[in-house]
């Protein structure tokens, strides 16, 4: 008779009985848990869990929780549906990353297939009780042609910075057929987390770039 080392025994998949049934219903959605401390006055830090949707396909839920170590209940902080985008495929899963200030960046991309990888980075921030979009940064290049794209947005001031340019085809000519960094203003705003949705359109001065830069075209 032939033995599995202890190593190998432990790779094995588990019965079903191994889990609680609350743990089979939730644990094959989680896609990220990490520890960030975003509220300044709470003791601790908050565990921000993403969760792949019930209820939309190809999104995934945001979660922020008080720290279960701090001497009070834990609680749920906000709740953000559908947030970002998660697809089926390698390259397209959000993942959750600390920034500056106190701050978390929730960040979702498609970087795995077709013509126009792209990320796109939000900034979440706790501000005055309450939990913010602060900012947003989406880039994307042209596997095919070349050139690439990006803008970012501070939501609460309003300013914006965009960059995108295209090389020439014709190798010979050094100067690209086109090519814009600008910057400017819009109106500011406090965005509720609870609010903010996958899918939600760029500033319309980002998408006035993308669009031009989108549309370039060799002559």
């Amino acid at each position: 008779m032939r033995f599995l080392p202890l190593a190998a025994l432990a790779l094995l998949p588990l019965p079903a009985a191994a889990q609680t049934s609350a743990e089979t219903d939730v644990l094959p959605r989680l896609i990220a848990s990490a520890c960030f401390d975003l509220v300044e006055e709470r003791n601790g830090c908050e565990t921000v869990v993403l969760l792949a949707s019930e209820t939309e396909p190809d999104t995934a839920d945001l979660l922020i929780f008080s720290d279960r170590r701090a001497n009070a209940p834990q609680e749920i902080l906000t709740v953000a549906r559908n947030i970002v985008f998660n697809g089926p495929m390698f390259g397209q899963a959000p993942s959750l990353a600390r920034a500056g200030n106190g701050s978390l960046r929730v960040i979702e991309e498609q970087t795995g297939i077709g013509r126009f990888p792209w990320t796109n980075e939000l900034t979440i921030a706790y501000r005055d009780g309450a939990f913010l979009l602060a900012g947003q940064t989406y880039s994307t290049y042209d596997r095919i042609m070349g050139g690439s794209y990006s803008c970012d947005t501070n939501l609460l001031t309003g300013d914006w910075v965009a960059s995108a340019e295209r090389p020439d085809p014709d190798e010979s000519q050094d100067v690209p057929i086109f090519e814009v960094s600008d910057r400017g203003q819009i109106a500011g705003a406090r965005i509720a987390l609870s609010e903010w949705n996958q899918g939600q359109s760029r500033p319309q001065p980002c998408d006035d770039v993308f669009t031009a830069w989108f549309e370039a075209e060799p002559q």
